[in-house]
């Protein structure tokens, strides 16, 4: 019942305001036309569509028709039907680092100035309204979500003045949130295989939870880890040097990372090895850790009643950073701490197919589902996998309280993401054509070195081969243009 209040609350707000001109007038101006929407397989994302279709379809008078694939398949499912011209899909929810290969050929079709405005794009924070959704100078899709990796903890046990006492008896420092990934690790083994107190009941707990399956969303997880001890202050040149494309992937900090992201796998369940994302959104509810990394989503789950039992226990806090990172500029360590949040991901955005025959009502559900209304809605919903990408989410206050979160979660998860998405260190994800290759190869290495079929050094050894690779054969002058574009560094 409560689902269906929302829906008809959401229809009246988006008719009131006038944000979707087309579908709130009543005049199906779409009948009989079927748009083609194509995403991610699961709740997360697709779910919206599917949740949310049937009042644009009632509006319109359209079809909508929703093809999910694994995330592992999505990318090449899609390149191939704009390779080959099929033309099998008219809307596209896609992974914003993917801009390079389907904006820059023409794939996705320009997004006319007055679907922007029915959006409210000067709403939207600037990370997200500008740098995601265009390739150069025109702009080829819709913000819908935004996406940056964050620590969630538990706090009852973290912010414990008995446990903390014990753990600086040994460690030589207070429990707290962790600023470093030392820190994380120390705290991590300590608790892993404790008896801790959970929804009033006393059992063993887990030090962390990361996701670490290949061919899923995992490989974002261990970015996080090198950000801290690969990032140079001041150097937005992050993946690659952008003197010569260079690839930065094997240097001693990245590989500290890597070393690290096997070594985490002690202190969390056996069968972590084959967690994704989804996964951990579970467990880490269900109390079984003391630490999780993901992205926003996981705080209204830890809100929802049905899903969790840790409803109040959990805190937000940016990434932790290095003890030290490597300077690869200099060649040498330099001592820190150096926080570097990762921008993971960037967001789902949502393009239209130029070669679509449908491309007017295509635009105008994406302007329906990227709507202020909708995305706000849909941040404050568990398991939607879209989280707060826009100003008005963030000065409302009152839309997560009223979402069942308490004013000191609701404060802590914002300005958790804020401190995030504006810290001057922050790293932006890989944004260049050929990233989803790039980004592959460096999931399956990193797999094997998980596995312990390989170090972490021959690992990523492999990965700065295959990337040097990739960016002969795209053109590495045009690659470093690309990435120095995406960064925002220019020669002096």
């Amino acid at each position: 019942m409560r689902k269906v209040t929302v829906i008809l609350l959401l229809v009246a707000m988006l008719v009131a305001t006038g944000i979707v001109p087309a579908t709130a007038q009543g005049d199906r101006p779409f009948e009989g036309q079927t748009v083609v929407v194509v995403t991610q397989t699961g709740r997360a994302i697709g779910g919206p569509v599917e949740d949310h279709a049937p009042e644009w379809e009632e509006m319109t008078g359209a079809r909508v028709e929703l093809q999910q694939f694994a995330f592992g398949e999505l990318f090449e499912k899609i390149i191939t039907d704009f390779e080959t011209g099929a033309g099998d899909y008219d809307m596209l929810i896609f992974p914003a680092d993917w801009a390079g290969d389907f904006m820059a050929p023409g794939y996705l079709a320009e997004v006319p100035q007055e679907i922007l405005d029915e959006i409210d794009i000067d709403d939207v924070i600037p990370l997200y309204s500008q740098r995601i959704t265009a390739w150069g100078d025109t702009i080829y899709a819709l913000p819908y979500d935004g996406d940056a990796h964050m620590l969630y903890y538990r706090k009852d046990l973290i912010n414990n003045e008995e446990y903390s006492a014990e753990f600086e008896a040994e460690y030589g420092y207070p429990l707290g949130e962790p600023e470093t990934w030392s820190q994380y690790l120390d705290m991590a083994a300590w608790f892993n295989g404790r008896e801790v107190e959970t929804a009033g009941e006393m059992a063993p707990i887990y030090g962390v939870l990361e996701a670490q399956r290949r061919n899923a969303q995992s490989y974002w997880v261990f970015l996080s880890h090198a950000a801290g001890y690969g990032k140079i202050p001041g150097n937005p040149c992050f993946f690659f040097s952008c003197d010569d494309m260079t690839p930065q992937v094997n240097n001693p900090g990245w590989v500290r990372a890597l070393e690290e992201y096997v070594q985490v796998g002690q202190y969390g369940p056996p069968e972590m090895i084959n967690y994704d994302v989804a996964d951990t959104r579970i467990h880490f509810p269900a109390g079984e850790s003391v630490f999780n990394i993901d992205w926003g989503d996981v705080g209204p789950i830890s809100y929802n009643p049905d899903a969790s039992v840790v409803v109040g226990d959990v805190g937000f806090a940016p990434l932790p950073g290095g003890d030290e990172y490597w300077d690869y500029e200099a060649g040498e360590w330099v001592e820190g701490p150096n926080r570097a949040p990762f921008i993971a991901f960037g967001g789902w955005i949502i393009g239209v197919a130029a070669n679509s025959d449908v491309r007017d009502a295509a635009f105008d559900f994406a302007a329906f589902m990227a709507s202020p209304e909708m995305v706000q809605l849909l941040a404050v919903t568990p398991d939607t996998g879209i989280n707060p990408s826009r100003f008005s989410q963030f000065e409302n206050l009152d839309l997560w309280l009223d979402a069942g979160f308490d004013r000191e979660g609701a404060e802590d998860y914002l300005d958790a993401i804020l401190n995030t998405i504006n810290h001057p260190n922050a790293v932006l994800d890989l944004r260049i054509t050929g990233s989803a290759e790039y980004l592959q190869t460096l999931d399956v290495e990193i797999s094997r070195a998980v596995a312990g079929e390989i170090s972490a050094q021959e690992a990523l050894d492999n990965v700065a081969e295959q990337w040097d690779a990739i960016t002969d054969r795209l053109g590495r002058d045009s690659q470093l243009e690309q990435y120095r574009s995406a960064v925002g560094w220019s020669p002096e």
